[in-house]
């Protein structure tokens, strides 16, 4: 790694409220790692953050099935009746079971961030992104103190 990008690193670290030793940041980055955690700051890489998003809320059907019924129904083309419905009476886990059963992860998980971006759903602290460019490859950063 150049110089000049240890120094951007480092500055990078020092200027986030964590300050994260920015020493094992470029252990990380330098050993490929593309999702790693550093004195509670993650770092994930730009060209895994969608598929590493889609992999937690897969994980955790509940949450899928507490999103806003009009977002589902206008992503999943389910009717938005049936998913209000489902919701009163705090079925959250089967509307994300169906979600996933209906193969629609993907487009739910892409019209998430295209909407919020990443941080509200990486950065459970204040919903805050940063990024951080280093040898051609972006990284995403969520500070979550």
């Amino acid at each position: 790694m150049k110089y000049s990008e240890l120094k951007e690193i480092k500055n990078f670290c020092a200027d986030l409220t964590s300050s994260p030793d920015w020493r094992e940041v470029v252990t990380e980055i330098e050993a490929g790692n593309a999702d790693f955690e550093v004195e509670n700051v993650r770092f994930i890489n730009s060209a895994d953050i969608d598929r590493i998003q889609q992999e937690e809320l897969s994980n955790d059907e509940y949450i899928l099935g507490c999103f806003n019924a009009w977002f589902i129904a206008d992503v999943t083309g389910i009717d938005q009746d049936v998913i209000e419905a489902m919701q009163k009476v705090e079925a959250f886990e089967a509307v994300g079971k169906l979600i996933v059963s209906l193969g629609k992860l993907e487009e739910l998980q892409a019209a998430y961030a295209s909407a919020d971006g990443y941080g509200h759903h990486f950065n459970h602290y204040d919903g805050n992104e940063e990024e951080l460019s280093v040898n051609g490859e972006t990284f995403h950063v969520f500070d979550n103190r």
